[in-house]
């Protein structure tokens, strides 16, 4: 007897399995930076498996990746039938949501998860010709390792003789410049503030084919030069922001080079991880893979090689955004790194929340670039706060 024939949903004990994902796969509303829509996630994931429903398995991962291929592939087919270079560009952007939803907690092969993040950016890059995102793509090399960026413009830029300051932003392990970190810049673009989008060594495309930089501060040295070079940048007005394991790097940015910004903001970042050993299997995998480490003991290595020093003062202001419920990151670690910094460090704690607070994800975006925008879009830096 055939099954009645019914809209695509999610399947209620998928939904309660992995409803910690869901505001990640939203995250938020963007203008120009790939995602996807309700409709997307009830036709890939309709009908999953019940019986599959561990997220610590790499089956479930497995699935998973396979279900969002197929809908990436559907929207690869409707970029090609358009007849308008709105219609292509609108649909490559859905293709790469969907291919970097398909990659994002898969690691069983590696070289597949690296070619599902290449057709996120070629599908994003091929998406620029019907859109009016002001972008120049560029790249540095640091201690042998190129290092992609976009520098994005802000559309009063053009509009305006004055020179704009700058954000620079950084990923954290899983998410991909493309994605989530250009929807959390649009927040900056809107303000009148350009942004510089990389990917260092581990992050972005090179997850997976170079091992993460913890010292990422050199990487963001050879960034503030070459917009020191950049004739409608005003260099004297820079801002640095980091989410998740980015965080963490914006935590160091602001102890090891805070001087050349204004202000630092921290999304979930913290200045030691959880033991490794106590970390669920996926974000063990997940740590692994952007480190390219070895057994349960090396990676621990790795993360005592990362802790911060609290008592190296910041050289710039810093708002740390956090989740009380953290276990990647640990509140208390983040509270006494506050302390030991004084009034140069603003923490905001929200109770309820997890990593990255991604029920609240919007409304501290939104906060935050309020934050930064005046101390950015002032001529001169403001003072510090007592």
């Amino acid at each position: 007897m055939n099954k009645p024939l019914r809209p695509a949903r999610v399947p209620d004990a998928l939904f309660a399995a992995c409803g910690y994902f869901m505001p990640r796969l939203m995250f938020l509303q963007s203008r120009h930076a790939p995602q996807v829509h309700w409709g997307d996630i009830a036709q890939a994931l309709q009908d999953f498996p019940c019986q599959n429903l561990d997220l610590a398995s790499s089956a479930f991962w497995d699935e998973w990746m396979r279900r969002w291929v197929r809908v990436g592939d559907r929207y690869v087919q409707i970029a090609t039938d358009s007849s308008t270079a709105a219609g292509q560009s609108r649909a490559l952007r859905s293709a790469a949501a969907c291919y970097h939803w398909a990659e994002f907690m898969y690691f069983d092969d590696a070289a597949y998860k690296t070619a599902l993040r290449q057709q996120v950016r070629d599908c994003f890059r091929q998406s620029l010709a019907g859109s009016d995102l002001w972008l120049n793509a560029g790249e540095v090399t640091v201690d042998g390792v190129p290092v992609p960026y976009y520098l994005i413009w802000p559309e009063r830029h053009f509009a305006e003789s004055a020179d704009v300051p700058c954000m620079i932003l950084s990923n954290g392990l899983d998410s991909m410049t493309e994605c989530e970190v250009l929807a959390i810049a649009e927040q900056y673009l809107e303000r009148g503030i350009a942004t510089l989008l990389f990917d260092g060594p581990g992050q972005g495309i090179h997850v997976g084919r170079h091992p993460l930089n913890i010292r990422m501060e050199s990487v963001v040295c050879a960034l503030v030069k070459q917009l020191r070079k950049q004739p409608r940048i005003d260099s004297s007005r820079l801002g640095f922001l980091g989410v998740s394991f980015g965080g963490y790097l914006a935590l160091r940015v602001a102890q090891q080079i805070g001087q050349h910004f204004r202000c630092v903001v921290n999304l979930s970042g913290g200045p030691r991880v959880a033991p490794f050993a106590g970390l669920p299997r996926r974000l063990k995998e997940d740590f692994r893979f952007a480190f390219m480490g070895g057994d349960d003991a090396d990676m621990q290595s790795r993360f005592d090689a990362l802790e911060l020093d609290e008592f190296v003062p910041c050289q710039t202001e810093v708002l740390s955004v956090h989740g009380a419920l953290d276990d990647i990151f640990p509140i208390d670690d983040l509270m006494d790194l506050a302390s030991s910094w004084g009034p140069r460090h603003q923490l905001v704690i929200h109770e309820t929340e997890a990593h990255v607070c991604l029920n609240l994800i919007n409304q501290h975006s939104i906060t935050t670039a309020d934050w930064v925008a005046e101390r950015l879009l002032c001529e001169q830096p403001m003072g510090v706060p007592q």
